[in-house]
């Protein structure tokens, strides 16, 4: 089997299994997105109209924790809507978009280059959620390039090796077919698998034959089923952004204040574990 032959099989591009998932989401609770209509920041509005679709040169898509807390840190963005998701749990939630403890999805638009929109998803999508959540994002923003920040577990990841030792930043990444090569982030290996909406989003873009969409995967702990999210892990992704090209994300982004805002979600200690772990 070539590498081709490989890739279409084993990044979530089978279109019957697609659809078979397509088919059980039909049943879900679909995820509701506002637009806002003016400069004020509590005017939204839900789009009526495919002329209400945004298209962007570059959308990335932080999922939660680690990849959405990178992205709330960039200071110079502007809200422009929100996804909401039907059933999500919001105790305790705040309803200032500048909060560490606001559970939300918002869309934004980065100051410093307007072509480029940020998701911090905020919500932990599950998986039978994914699919309705990642229609909701691809049908309302049309964008060039896509990439998708997210973790891996040393627990769960395949090396072939139980010596394996995993040195800082360590990087993974998908592509969907005829995307542009990148070379500088090994490829994650086969039969290693993603989940969840960064699963959703590359399947419903390899389908749909979307290039230049990227899913960049930090190694991210879990201690008693609870994601730990170190500071090594988030300079992973700011080091990937980089590397995928984009550095105005990357420079605007603050691993030492995404620690702060993520060491409430963390088991026992706030100390953080800078170097390396063993699997």
């Amino acid at each position: 089997m070539d590498f081709s032959e490989d890739h279409h099989r084993y990044q979530s591009s089978d279109e019957e299994d697609f659809q078979e998932s397509v088919d059980k989401a039909v049943t879900l609770p679909k995820p509701i997105l506002l637009w806002r209509t003016d400069n004020s920041p509590t005017s939204t509005s839900a789009p009526s109209s495919s002329a209400a679709v945004r298209t962007c040169s570059t959308l990335i898509v932080g999922t939660a924790f680690g990849g959405s807390s990178l992205l709330h840190t960039v200071q110079g963005k502007t809200l422009l809507g929100s996804l909401i998701l039907p059933g999500v749990d919001l105790k305790d939630n705040s309803l200032d978009v500048n909060s560490p403890s606001n559970a939300s999805c918002n869309i934004y638009r980065l100051d410093a280059d307007p072509t480029i929109l940020l998701i911090p998803c905020n919500y932990e999508i599950k998986d039978k959620d994914s699919l309705n959540f990642a229609k909701a994002i691809m049908n309302n923003i049309q964008a060039s390039r896509i990439i998708i920040l997210d973790t891996n577990s040393p627990s769960t990841y395949l090396s072939g090796s139980p010596d394996t030792e995993y040195n800082y930043p360590w990087l993974r990444l998908l592509q969907t077919a005829g995307s542009t090569t990148v070379t500088k982030i090994p490829t994650l290996e086969v039969p290693n698998l993603v989940q969840n909406l960064g699963a959703a989003l590359m399947g419903y873009c390899e389908v749909r034959g979307l290039h230049d969409t990227y899913l960049l995967l930090s190694l991210q702990e879990h201690v008693y089923g609870k994601a730990l999210a170190t500071a090594a892990t988030l300079r992973g992704l700011k080091e990937g952004l980089a590397s995928l090209g984009c550095p105005l994300v990357a420079n605007a982004v603050d691993v030492s204040k995404a620690v702060v805002q993520i060491q409430d979600k963390r088991v026992g200690s706030n100390r953080t574990r800078e170097d390396r772990i063993y699997a």
